[in-house]
């Protein structure tokens, strides 16, 4: 049986090449100091079980964004810590909403040779595409993963991170965890920023 896990799948977004159709944009305070951070935490206030957040309703995909995260920050060098001062704390929000993608119609001129009230003549036909004149829409699903980086000193939001695409159906758990993956490292290739 074919299963759907458009909820599941939050991440692994993506009916064409992998992890190339997710748009990545990211934004952080020019003010703190990046370089200097060596440690991380999870922040406290993870997704509530009664919001509005994707992740709060589907724990196993918030652990396996978490492994993901810790997997990124500890190849870039940052040590995790449970306790003591922390550089930066880490959080993770996810959301599904409804798109529609509207497309004009298509229309070509061409010019047709045949008969016209019984001489031989040109005469010009409009051609429209199968559909007719009218606008296609297409519906889809976007998924969002947002990932956000909080001072350890000052508790103020250092970097934020957003990836964005279009959901796929799975038909195992191991190409959606392997486009998780995908995701949460193309967000984090932005993380730390390049200042001067």
């Amino acid at each position: 049986m074919r299963m759907r896990l458009w909820i599941l799948s939050l991440f692994g977004l993506f009916m064409l090449a992998g992890c190339s159709t997710i748009s990545v944009v990211s934004d952080y305070d020019s003010s703190i100091p990046f370089g200097s951070y060596r440690s991380y935490r999870w922040s406290a206030d993870s997704p509530a079980p009664n919001g509005n957040d994707l992740l709060a309703r589907n724990p196993l995909i918030y652990k396996r964004i978490r492994t993901a995260v810790d997997r990124e920050l500890q190849a870039k060098g940052f040590v995790p810590r449970e306790k003591g001062p922390v550089d930066f704390t880490v959080s993770v929000h996810a959301g599904i909403r409804e798109r529609v993608m509207v497309e004009q119609p298509t229309i070509s001129f061409a010019w047709r040779q045949g008969y016209y009230r019984g001489r031989h003549g040109y005469y010009s036909g409009v051609w429209y595409d199968p559909y007719g004149p009218y606008p296609r829409m297409t519906y889809y699903e976007e998924g969002t993963l947002i990932i956000d980086i909080y001072d350890g000193r000052s508790g103020e939001m250092a970097w934020r991170g957003i990836g964005s695409g279009i959901l796929s159906d799975y038909y195992s758990t191991e190409s959606m965890h392997r486009d998780l993956d995908a995701a949460v490292a193309k967000v984090l290739a932005k993380f730390p920023p390049l200042t001067r």
